[in-house]
């Protein structure tokens, strides 16, 4: 009871600091369901403001959007009437989220936007006081991403053993437990990224997904890479010669970056072939045998070795003879923060073969 009793304590706090000329009466519900966790009556000069609120301990952005979708079908049958999401702490992104959603919010660390005929209250910029709790298992590590890669391409709902089969028939040497998948699923269920139908696991939020996914990767360890350089007109003639180099000397490899879009679905120029690859050492052999010399600067190939060592060579894809490239999806990962054009040729690659998959809504 201690516990409920400080949320609301924090809760009223920051209600006066927001409105401190104006008595503020507040009355925890007791009701269930989708109700209001709280009501505040807000007495104004010209008038009273009565707030409906609901608590949010903390959420995904998938838990977000369906919290504001219940807000949008909460009560207001008054223009003196807001109903709220409150919550320990909003993020600036979610700030931005549920701003550009139109629902009002408030946190306990004074960050708040509450608009209604007569008022706007815009406070932003107070940062979190407290460490926000660790999350779950990382849905986005190298093993469980693979999880992610399998949903996100399966064409209808899909079981958990059924999910460990697919992953494992792509490569042998990759395997997942059901055991596994099923805590993997688990978290995606808690972050409301997926739910269950008749034992199959539905996709929810693919988009909100992706989102937090690029926000991740980008905080990973950049890739271990050595740069290489061949007299040449321009790169994208150095890739079946690097393609055939690579594959005589049995090295595993697939284009990605520019090089990669450009043999799915070319939208930005390169003058720098990227190429991941599982042993580099191997790799640097291959290139050696074609007269590549090894360079700190002014490369013209860049072989990495990327931070995903399994789940970036998943679903690798050979559209054009013998030149492979990563899949769709590692391609926007890897293009979306690079510093030239990256960003374009990944909303192409978006637009043109990823649409589809990711903005999906099964059903329950």
């Amino acid at each position: 009871m201690a516990a409920k009793d400080d949320k609301y304590s924090d809760l009223k706090r920051v209600l006066h600091e927001i409105f401190p000329d104006s008595l503020v009466d507040f009355s925890p519900s007791q009701s269930r369901g989708h109700a209001p966790a709280a009501r505040a009556d807000v007495r104004l000069e010209d008038g009273e403001l009565h707030l409906w609120i609901e608590i949010l301990n903390s959420a995904s952005n998938a838990r977000l959007l369906d919290a504001v979708e219940l807000l949008h079908l909460a009560r207001d049958d008054a223009h003196s009437s807001i109903a709220v999401l409150a919550s320990p702490y909003f993020s600036p992104s979610k700030q931005k989220l549920l701003r550009e959603a139109h629902a009002p919010f408030i946190d306990y660390a004074g960050n708040a936007w509450l608009v209604t005929p007569g008022l706007h209250v815009d406070r932003r910029g107070f940062h979190n006081p407290e460490r926000e709790e660790r999350e779950g298992r990382d849905l986005f590590s190298d093993k469980a991403s693979l999880v992610l890669r399998t949903l996100l391409g399966a064409r209808s709902p899909i079981g958990i053993r059924q999910i460990a089969d697919i992953v494992g028939s792509g490569d042998e040497q990759i395997k997942l437990t059901p055991g596994y998948v099923s805590k993997v699923v688990k978290e995606l269920e808690r972050r409301g990224y997926a739910a269950k139908r008749e034992e199959r696991i539905v996709l929810r939020h693919s988009n909100e997904l992706l989102s937090d996914w690029l926000v991740s990767y980008r905080k990973r360890k950049q890739p271990v890479s050595r740069s290489y350089f061949i007299p040449a007109s321009d790169a994208e003639s150095l890739m079946p010669s690097l393609a055939r180099a690579l594959d005589d000397q049995h090295v595993d490899y697939e284009f990605t970056g520019h090089a990669g879009a450009s043999i799915i679905d070319r939208h930005a120029d390169f003058d720098v072939v990227d190429v991941y690859v599982k042993n580099l050492d191997e790799a640097q052999k291959a290139l050696l045998g074609i007269g590549a010399r090894r360079v700190d600067r002014g490369g013209n190939i860049n072989v990495l070795r990327p931070y995903y060592r399994e789940s970036a060579f998943y679903d690798s894809q050979m559209p054009r003879g013998q030149l492979r490239a990563a899949s769709d999806l590692q391609l926007y990962l890897d293009l979306y923060d690079y510093p030239v054009r990256g960003r374009e040729q990944a909303e192409h690659l978006y637009e043109r073969r990823l649409r589809s998959m990711i903005e999906r809504e099964d059903q329950l």
